[in-house]
């Protein structure tokens, strides 16, 4: 089988070197990409909620005991078809609160990381003698002096 993953290994190692961060441990990220990335999510949650696909999950997607016949084998099937209908509709249902709370959770994300950005800039400043980083999205901190 393939490497999934052509990167460096440990010495000993089969597997990839991983950072424990996830992603390149270079990687700056801008307050601004992930609000657009939160928008198109939830462009995408409005779109399905217009779809009234859960309500058509809840509405059609049960088949009752008159639909499956008077026999001993369609009555035992209704039961089954009804905890399966109950069951997808709460995956469903929950499926649509986590989808949100993720798209909350990339807003809060978003600030919490420009107010982080916006206070380590006013740091560096104090302690830099003067010297400012260019932005808080994309700070020089090479041009400020050490503390030391």
């Amino acid at each position: 089988m393939p490497a999934l993953n052509d990167g460096p290994k440990q010495p000993g190692s089969q597997y990839p070197k991983v950072w424990v961060g996830g992603g390149d441990p270079d990687v700056k990220w801008a307050p601004s990409k992930i609000g657009d990335a939160a928008s198109i999510l939830e462009k995408a949650l409005e779109t399905l909620a217009r779809t009234s696909a859960l309500n058509n999950v809840q509405t059609h997607g049960i088949l009752t005991a008159a639909e499956l016949g008077d026999w001993d084998a369609g009555q035992a099937l209704a039961g089954t078809t009804q905890n399966a209908h109950e069951h997808i509709t709460a995956v469903f249902q929950d499926f649509i609160r986590q989808y949100a709370a993720a798209i909350q959770t990339l807003r809060k994300n978003a600030a919490h990381y420009s107010g982080t950005e916006q206070d380590l800039t006013k740091h560096a400043r104090q302690i830099g003698g003067g010297q400012q980083p260019t932005s808080a999205e994309n700070p020089t901190w090479h041009n400020v002096p050490s503390a030391d």
